[in-house]
């Protein structure tokens, strides 16, 4: 009853000014039929019937303000239901308040759906950190530690930092592209000084031939194209790792062939492909990250891979209409 009688002052309060204006008419009214001395009769008539009027559409309007209070009070995210309300106005509040609805509703699927991608991603990349630390401590115990495997271990564990870092910042943020005109050979030069002990250690040739000048963002493409080297040094045992710039890059090694069933999927998130798991070095974010990247910088990768023979990338500039 409190509650009731607590919504009606509301709609009083709300109605404050309908009221005012009306009573400062009915005063009008009365002041006219005194100073004029028209027939009582009448001003009955003239007093009442607008005070009738008036009060059945407060009336009604107050019913219709408790039953909305009502319905909106009891609005469930789950079940939203109709307005008793049916002036336009209403319709519309309904249409905005189901479309921000939809909209959160949205907005939580994918904010789920990344938490739960992210959830994974942290397990296996805690997982695939354990590896080079695994190794370390090997070593340590055994007294075969030498500052080449250290340094090996350490771009491996830097690698999956890196990878995991630039995945975060990539899906975070409307990323901080600053684009500027570079030649692509330095960038791949830095890339292969960096992997050096890497190329030593298996004694593999790397040649870089040709010239590509660009318009990008230089941090970005050079994590993309680390990816890309990173994967050719890990999955190549014997033989070379050529690089050819010629209006685009062309990244082809004499390692082990990627499988025919696993190529249309190993860009896929998650995905490692029978040589990651084999192999246990795959986080199946790399080439995911190189992708996303590279769209982003307009760029297209193409990768094909033969047995005996290894796996060719192939990334072009992609026109803009």
């Amino acid at each position: 009853m409190r509650k009731q009688l607590a919504l009606c002052l509301t709609f009083c309060a709300e109605q404050l000014g309908e009221f005012i204006c009306f009573f400062v008419l009915e005063g009008m009214i009365i002041l006219i039929f005194l100073l004029e001395g028209l027939n009582l009769g009448l001003f009955w008539v003239a007093f009442f019937t607008p005070l009738l009027i008036f009060l059945m559409f407060q009336v009604a309007a107050l019913v219709r303000f408790l039953r909305l209070h009502q319905c909106l009070s009891s609005v469930e995210v789950e079940m939203l239901p109709d307005f008793t309300d049916t002036r336009m106005i209403s319709q519309d509040y309904q249409k905005i308040i189901l479309a921000l609805d939809h909209y959160h509703r949205d907005n939580y699927q994918q904010l789920a759906s990344f938490d739960k991608s992210l959830l994974d991603l942290i397990t296996l990349w805690t997982h695939q950190m354990k590896v080079p630390l695994s190794a370390l401590d090997l070593m340590v115990q055994t007294d075969r530690l030498t500052v080449s495997d250290v340094e090996n271990q350490v771009l491996e564990l830097d690698n999956y930092l890196n990878i995991l870092l630039s995945y975060l910042r990539l899906q975070h943020t409307a990323t901080d592209f600053r684009f500027e005109t570079f030649e692509v050979a330095d960038i791949i030069r830095m890339v292969i000084k960096k992997y050096a002990n890497q190329f030593i250690l298996k004694d593999l040739s790397v040649t870089v031939t040709g010239s590509y000048q660009v318009t990008s963002d230089k941090k970005w493409l050079t994590i993309a194209i680390e990816q890309l080297i990173n994967n050719a040094v890990k999955y190549t045992k014997k033989g070379s790792v050529a690089i050819v710039l010629d209006q685009g890059i062309l990244i082809s090694d004499t390692g082990i062939c990627i499988l025919p069933e696993d190529i249309p999927r190993i860009f896929d998130h998650g995905f490692t492909g029978f040589n990651g798991r084999k192999m246990q070095k795959s986080t199946g974010l790399g080439l995911y990250l190189t992708k996303d990247i590279l769209k982003q910088l307009n760029f297209d990768i193409k990768i094909t891979s033969q047995i005996d023979q290894g796996t060719e990338v192939k990334i072009s500039q992609v026109n803009k209409k």
